[in-house]
């Protein structure tokens, strides 16, 4: 859902990133229902960076309800990550993304954790 320059952008900063819209990850993740995204990438130990909080929730909770663990679910609300603002929200993102990144609260596994992404100081 979010630009794939995102993705790069934050790799370029040193993050193990992937955008779903990229080529190389499209394959296994475009077109799938939102609870098989969240599936896939707890399989590939990712987060999962959402403005789509009802249902990465719905599948957040049912994946827990399970006794499974996760690899985090990061909520980027809408103000003031409007991803319909096109490339306007590209370097908000990079930049709060690579601020949450390299802040000490990242730097343990985000096992469980659900975050609400704030824009960078």
């Amino acid at each position: 859902m979010w630009s794939p320059a995102i993705a790069t952008q934050l790799r370029e900063r040193d993050h193990d990133v992937v955008a779903i819209a990229e080529p190389e990850c499209a394959g296994r993740y475009a077109g799938a229902p939102d609870d098989e995204v969240f599936a896939k990438a707890q399989d590939d130990r990712r987060a999962i960076v959402t403005d789509n909080i009802p249902d990465y929730e719905r599948a957040r909770v049912d994946w827990t309800s399970r006794g499974q663990a996760h690899y985090g679910v990061i909520h980027a609300l809408n103000p003031p990550f409007n991803r319909n603002r096109g490339e306007a929200v590209i370097g908000q993102m990079v930049r709060a993304l690579d601020h949450l990144l390299a802040s000490a609260e990242a730097s343990h596994e985000p096992l469980n954790r659900v975050h609400y992404l704030r824009t960078a100081p």
